[in-house]
């Protein structure tokens, strides 16, 4: 009996102890669900936390990155002005004298980039890009319904023919461009002759540019790429003269070196305290180093050193020159909207009233063309090289569009061909001649070679004398700079544009004109009646006799 009672006892708290186990091991598995639970927040708190510290961490970098370029830009812009202030021996301000007798290098963004910046001539360069998708869009259209096509690419490459064999004739300027500096070099290490040195380069610049014009009229097609030529020849000319000149005045000791000129005179520099450009002459591998910075940089006046910017821009760069070439396919757009057919119809009747007429056609699309120039050229192009090289000084051109007379104009319109030819034609002529000559005899010199190099290279680029240029600058443009007292008041800007639309339309017209009279008249007859000169007889004379 008792034996039952104790297995019964047992059997009890078997039975009894079933329901605790089972919420046992239930409780067990809550809990270790609720550890997992917890485990995995616990994993998403420490990544979002490590996250959000890495994110911060990132952002602290960036700004300390930001805040360091900004920096160094700073310290490298006043390291700059200060090594170029300690050059010129002088702290830039009103009162003290400029004792330079050469230009300062200096930072100077471009007048057109300042006033890009704001609002309002932002709006008008994007109202003239939205004109030239208009004009696109309209010659587009018209080309196919007229023709069938909507790029019109065989006038394009009627301007632009040969590209390989401008890139060859390119590359054969350059390397005679290089032959300068060992010219330069070896007479500096082997202490040749001023004389003999001058003379031999002299025979090197004449040789060139007469390679280059006779390559021109031959070899190449197309106005397009004749300029091309023609413009790279005449830069690379002015690169030459511009190295061997400041190397043999400043790098070696002669007469020139410290003379004094007279409008330097009036400020107070004297031998004593002149400033002259830091230049010396160095090995080969120096000077070529040297030299093809100069020959990339948007300068003609040489220096040793120049003052760099601290970085440069890649977007800005890749802007200047789409800028470039589309000043160049908006150049193309307004011939053949606006130019081609008033020109084809003058020719067949050329009279003085259609003449009148089609000047008058003309005078928008002529101005706008010069405009483009301006813009694509002047800004564009010289603006994408410096940005690219890092030359800070951009002062290629001033408010021109302000001028009230056209001595201001050709002071303000391209200030890089400007100091080339007032440092190295109208100052040096006075250095030369040792003062004895007058101002009106520099002004003269210096007038009468810019009208000259302009000629040259439009009439090997057109491929015939015609000098419409060579007249109105050094005829009306002369006349205007001496009578420059009178034009003192603000409204002659409007007789200032008025002379500028007429004289570019003037121009225009009558390039034109003469180009496709001399695809109509024919050549031997001219040569018959006037044998060698008829190089110089216009074909538009024949147009309208009737000949």
């Amino acid at each position: 009996m008792r034996k039952k009672q104790q297995s019964k006892k047992v059997e009890k708290e078997n039975d009894s102890s079933q329901p605790t186990t089972a919420i046992a091991s239930q409780k067990k598995f809550v809990n270790k669900d609720l550890e997992n639970d917890l485990l995995e927040y616990k994993a998403k708190m420490i990544n979002h936390i490590e996250n959000r510290i890495l994110h911060s961490q990132k952002k602290l970098e960036d700004s300390i990155r930001e805040d360091m370029e900004h920096f160094e830009q700073q310290i490298s812009k006043t390291i700059n002005e200060l090594r170029d202030d300690r050059f010129d021996q002088k702290v830039c301000s009103v009162q003290n004298q400029e004792r330079q007798m050469e230009k300062v290098f200096r930072y100077k963004p471009s007048l057109l980039s300042e006033m890009l910046k704001q609002s309002d001539y932002k709006t008008l360069y994007h109202m003239m890009m939205a004109s030239m998708f208009i004009l696109m869009g309209n010659l587009w259209i018209q080309d196919y319904l007229e023709r069938g096509i909507i790029f019109d690419m065989d006038t394009f490459f009627w301007c632009f023919q040969t590209p390989l064999l401008v890139a060859e004739i390119w590359f054969a300027l350059v390397l005679s461009s290089y032959l300068t500096v060992y010219w330069v070099t070896y007479c500096y290490s082997n202490k040749i002759k001023p004389f003999t040195a001058i003379l031999v380069f002299s025979l090197h610049q004449i040789i060139s540019i007469l390679a280059a014009c006779y390559m021109t009229t031959a070899w190449v097609n197309g106005f397009g790429s004749r300029m091309i030529v023609m413009c790279e020849a005449v830069r690379m000319m002015m690169k030459n003269y511009s190295y061997a000149r400041n190397k043999m005045l400043y790098g070696t000791e002669n007469k020139y070196k410290y003379f004094i000129l007279q409008s330097f005179e009036r400020k107070g520099i004297t031998k004593q305290n002149a400033l002259l450009p830091d230049i010396n002459i160095q090995s080969l591998s120096q000077e070529l180093k040297r030299y093809t910075y100069f020959f990339l940089a948007p300068t003609l006046l040489y220096r040793d050193y120049y003052v760099k910017a601290p970085n440069y821009s890649k977007k800005k760069v890749i802007i200047e020159f789409a800028n470039f070439f589309l000043c160049i396919y908006y150049g193309f757009i307004l011939f053949r909207s606006f130019c081609k057919e008033p020109i084809l119809q003058l020719r067949e009747n050329l009279t003085l009233m259609n003449f009148i007429v089609t000047l008058y056609k003309l005078m928008m699309p002529s101005t706008f063309s010069l405009v483009l120039v301006f813009f694509g050229l002047l800004h564009s192009w010289f603006n994408g090289w410096a940005e690219l090289l890092r030359f800070p000084d951009r002062t290629f051109y001033h408010d021109w569009w302000t001028a009230s007379e056209f001595g201001q104009y050709y002071r303000k319109w391209n200030v890089i061909v400007h100091e080339f030819l007032y440092y190295y034609v109208y100052l040096d002529s006075e250095k030369l001649s040792q003062g004895k000559r007058s101002r009106l005899f520099r002004q003269l010199i210096t007038f009468g070679c810019s009208a000259v190099i302009h000629e040259i290279i439009l009439t090997f680029a057109l491929g015939f004398f015609y000098p419409i240029c060579f007249l109105l600058f050094t005829g009306p443009g002369i006349l205007f700079i001496q009578a420059k007292e009178v034009f003192k008041q603000g409204w002659f800007n409007i007789l200032f544009w008025v002379l500028m639309y007429i004289g570019t339309s003037v121009m225009i017209t009558l390039y034109l004109t003469e180009y496709y009279a001399r695809i109509l008249i024919n050549d031997h007859l001219i040569e018959q009646r006037w044998g060698i000169i008829q190089y110089l007889i216009p074909r538009t004379i024949y147009l309208i006799t009737g000949i």
